[in-house]
C-alpha cells in the first residue's frame, strides 16, 4: 500500500468535495485503487485535513414566540433556539433577520433605517437583488463624530438591491427646537418627509442610554440639554434616537430635539422590525416592547426567557 503524504490526502479530498469528481474518476486520476481512494478520503478526515459539518438549519422556540406576541401584541416574534456559543447565536441571529427581513422587502417601496454595527451586519447578510423600485431612505440624523459607516449604510443596503438611497443630511439632536421647525420647511426635508408618511417598513435595534455616553460629542454638548429634569437612572433604553422607561414611557422632550422621522409617522409604519443579539439589553428590550413601537421581533431564547424573568421580578 503506497504511503500518501498529507498533501496527497488534500488534493484527494479537493477532487473530492469541491470539484465533485467521483471515486472513478480521481482513482483513474492518480492511478491508485479504488479501496485506497475511499481510504485516502478516511485518513484526510480522521487527521483533520477535511473537517464536515451539517447544518441542520436554525429552529425555533414556537412557545416563546406565542407569549411574546400575546403579551406584547406583536404582529410576529421569530426567537431562536440557542446554540453552544455567543458567536453561534450572534451569527444565527444577523442570518434570521437578513432573511425574514428581505421576505418583507420583497413587497415593500420604502425602507426606514437606522444605525449602528448590527444593522450593518445586517445588510451586509442580504441576498443580493435588483429593485430599482426600491428606496432605502435615513430616517435619522447623525451624531458628530461618529463611525463613518452610519452615513454609508443606507446606500450599501441600496447597492444590494440595486435599488435608491436617500441621505438626512442633519445632525441627530439639536440644542434649539426651532432648528427642526426651520428644517422641515427646508425642501430637502420635504423629499424625505414624503417617504416618511409612506414608509412600508423600518429596520431597528435597540440601544442603552450608555450608548449616548459612547459619543463624547453628544455628551459634552447636548446631555445636559436632552436629559435636563430627567431621572436619567430610570430610562433604561433607545430606539429611534428616543429614551424611554422600563415601563415604555418615552422622555417626550426628545421629540423637539430630534432631527429625523417623527413617532406619529414610526407607528403609521405597517412592518416595524426590531433586531436583537444582545442578552445585557434585557431590560433595553422589555422597555422598548412596552413602548408598543415593535411589530415584529427577532431575537433568541436566552434573551427572550430573561424578559420573562424581568417580567415575573418586578
Amino acid at each position: 500500500m503506497p504511503q500518501l503524504s498529507k498533501e496527497d490526502l488534500a488534493n484527494i479530498a479537493h477532487d473530492y468535495y469541491l470539484s465533485k469528481l467521483n471515486i472513478g474518476d480521481i482513482s483513474q486520476k492518480y492511478d491508485l485503487s479504488r479501496y485506497l481512494i475511499t481510504k485516502a478520503l478516511e485518513d484526510a478526515e480522521k487527521s483533520g485535513i477535511v473537517r464536515i459539518s451539517i447544518y441542520h438549519g436554525v429552529k425555533r422556540n414556537e412557545e416563546l414566540e406565542r407569549i411574546f406576541q400575546d403579551k406584547f401584541g406583536l404582529k410576529e416574534a421569530i426567537i431562536l433556539n440557542n446554540f453552544e456559543t455567543a458567536t453561534q447565536d450572534n451569527e444565527a441571529i444577523i442570518d434570521q433577520a437578513a432573511k425574514q427581513i428581505q421576505s418583507y422587502i420583497k413587497s415593500a417601496h420604502n425602507v426606514g433605517m437606522t444605525w449602528g454595527a448590527l444593522m450593518h451586519d445586517i445588510v451586509n447578510s442580504f441576498e443580493a437583488d435588483d429593485r430599482e423600485d426600491l428606496n432605502f431612505v435615513q430616517i435619522l440624523g447623525q451624531a458628530i463624530h461618529s463611525n463613518k459607516r452610519k452615513n454609508q449604510l443606507v446606500q450599501i443596503a441600496a447597492d444590494k438591491f440595486n435599488a435608491n438611497s436617500k441621505f438626512l443630511p442633519a445632525p441627530l439632536y439639536v440644542h434649539n427646537h426651532e432648528y427642526i421647525e426651520a428644517m422641515q420647511k427646508e425642501p430637502f426635508f420635504s423629499y424625505l418627509e414624503d417617504d416618511y408618511h409612506n414608509l412600508d417598513l423600518l429596520i431597528a435595534s435597540v440601544g442603552t442610554i450608555e450608548s449616548i455616553r459612547v459619543n463624547s460629542f453628544v455628551e459634552k454638548y447636548y446631555w445636559d440639554v436632552l436629559f435636563e429634569d430627567v431621572d436619567i437612572n430610570k430610562q433604561v433604553g433607545m430606539i429611534f434616537g428616543r429614551p424611554y422607561d422600563i415601563n415604555g414611557n418615552f422622555v417626550e422632550r426628545f421629540e423637539d430635539y430630534t432631527c429625523g422621522i417623527s413617532m406619529k409617522d414610526i407607528m403609521h409604519t405597517p412592518t416595524r422590525f426590531v433586531v436583537v443579539k444582545n442578552r445585557f439589553k434585557t431590560r433595553a428590550l422589555l422597555g422598548a416592547l412596552r413602548t408598543g413601537v415593535i411589530t415584529h421581533l427577532v431575537t433568541n431564547e436566552d434573551i427572550a426567557n430573561k424578559v420573562i424573568k424581568e417580567i415575573e421580578r418586578r
